[in-house]
């Protein structure tokens, strides 16, 4: 009899542990339904960020706010979508901005990392560069007349509002090449009934009036990064 009894204590014991490795109902019947769906579903993705390799975005910061959004888009269907903006603004058609009518030696964009270096670089700006706040509002508070050009996206964006200072400045990148970028403000300025001359300024392509200026380059990547700075509008 003992010898029958530890027999089956040790099958009792194996049905026990082979029972441990089986996975437990309970537990997935118990699962809130809302969170089982979600698990299930199948993944969405958005076909115009698939080819983007964002590996590194969460590598960037420091300095001041910015306010990308949305992530920066390219390829020639993106530039005519911002080019078709662009002349749907000004009623279908952009005139050529003239000719450079002056060459300076260098930008003040060169030695002005941020928008505060900027503004204190340029005399119409200068004496409110030191209320500047930074937010990506202020892109949106850019006079209407001098908008960020369509579909750019805003990199940095800085400006201040009270009884003796009205100041924007804000930089942003768009894969229109730099010559689009130049014909739409001076063609803005104008429709605008501002004053906007031509020039370059060191490697930097440059149309501006008495109280505000656009700086536009090419970037490596093909981009074209710009700068645009108004006072008192």
């Amino acid at each position: 009899m003992p010898t029958r009894r530890l027999a089956l204590v040790a099958v009792v014991l194996a049905l026990a542990a082979c029972g441990q490795d089986k996975p437990d109902d309970s537990a997935l019947a118990n699962r809130d339904p809302a969170v089982a769906g979600a698990l299930s579903d199948p993944l969405m993705t958005d076909p115009d960020l698939a080819s983007q390799n964002r590996g590194n975005a969460a590598l960037s910061g420091g300095g001041p706010a910015s306010g990308e959004v949305p992530l920066d888009k390219r390829g020639q269907e993106e530039v005519d979508r911002a080019r078709a903006d662009a002349m749907t603004l000004l009623g279908g058609t952009i005139p050529t901005a003239p000719m450079a009518q002056q060459q300076d030696q260098a930008s003040p964009t060169a030695a002005a990392p941020t928008a505060v270096a900027l503004a204190q670089a340029l005399p119409f700006a200068a004496p409110c560069a030191g209320k500047l706040s930074y937010s990506a509002a202020w892109a949106a508070k850019l006079p209407a007349r001098l908008p960020v050009y369509p579909r750019a996206h805003v990199r940095e964006a800085a400006g201040v509002d009270d009884a003796a200072c009205k100041l924007r400045v804000v930089r942003f990148i768009t894969p229109v090449p730099v010559a689009d970028v130049i014909d739409f403000y001076h063609a803005s300025a104008r429709a605008g009934q501002l004053p906007a001359g031509r020039r370059k300024a060191g490697g930097d392509e440059v149309v501006s009036g008495p109280n505000w200026a656009l700086f536009a380059r090419r970037q490596d990547d093909g981009m074209t990064e710009a700068q645009l700075v108004t006072a008192g509008l």
